[in-house]
């Protein structure tokens, strides 16, 4: 089994790259301009097993670790459907109002950590997708994207649960997919520091990114991908996850 948790260093202009297969490479940096990675990423890779979290973190890092290290624990079964998905990510919301949240919360001061997040699990063929928030989910083929997850506006933590600062629900806001990947696909995660690299801003598109996954070898799509957000600027914490099928 291989299990890792990232960023384990933050320095500007960095980027941390872990390879865990020839297929997959995952990597984080705190960018050119922030001096904190709220970013977090974890991957669990174990026989023809994967599960892999990208959490985006909001007014500090505390919530994106907390929602990370939770779908890294083995004893955490990967829900089945909508309804699953829904109960477990109500425990983490719970979890995070417990740690920093209170009933009577004043939500122009208030400012407690959270997190938008992706979780997914690939078995063969079958990927499933958990989302929350605004991360970033891209399936491509032939350079092209054939698929897009939905994002909304939203954080998970202790405004999520209280429903303040136009904070969606985990049952309104919660996404949760099917997919039977096949032949050639690319499966890109990230947080908005990749395409919106000008803080932000929407900087490079989807398609510009689809048309990067023509490289056969994952962790040259990783690092042209990368070029492009470090030369636009790498004005916020960008996570990445490629995966070639």
């Amino acid at each position: 089994m291989k299990k890792i948790i990232i960023p384990t260093i933050t320095k500007k202009g960095l980027i941390e790259k872990v390879k865990l297969a020839s297929n997959l490479v995952v990597g984080t940096t705190v960018g050119l301009v922030k001096d904190m990675n709220e970013d977090k990423v974890g991957c669990v890779l174990e026989n023809n097993s994967l599960r892999i979290c990208i959490a985006d973190g909001h007014w500090g890092e505390a919530a994106a670790k907390i929602i990370v290290k939770h779908w890294m624990k083995e004893e955490v079964a990967f829900p089945v459907n909508r309804k699953e998905a829904v109960l477990e990510v109500i425990k983490i919301e719970q979890k995070l109002f417990k740690l920093f949240g209170k009933t009577n919360m004043d939500p122009n001061s208030d400012f407690t950590p959270e997190a938008s997040f992706i979780v997914i699990q690939i078995v063969d063929k079958s990927l499933k997708i958990i989302s929350y928030g605004d991360c970033r989910l891209l399936i491509t083929n032939e350079e092209k994207v054939k698929t897009k997850l939905i994002t909304k506006e939203t954080w998970l933590g202790a405004f999520s649960q209280l429903g303040l600062r136009n904070r969606v629900s985990v049952h309104d806001g919660l996404v949760f997919e099917e997919i039977t990947l096949l032949e050639n696909d690319s499966v890109l995660i990230f947080t908005d520091g990749i395409d919106q690299c000008v803080y932000e801003q929407d900087t490079l598109n989807d398609e510009f990114l689809a048309n990067l996954t023509n490289e056969k070898i994952a962790e040259n799509t990783f690092d042209n991908i990368f070029n492009a957000v470090f030369a636009a600027g790498a004005e916020d914490n960008g996570s990445l996850v490629v995966l070639k099928n």
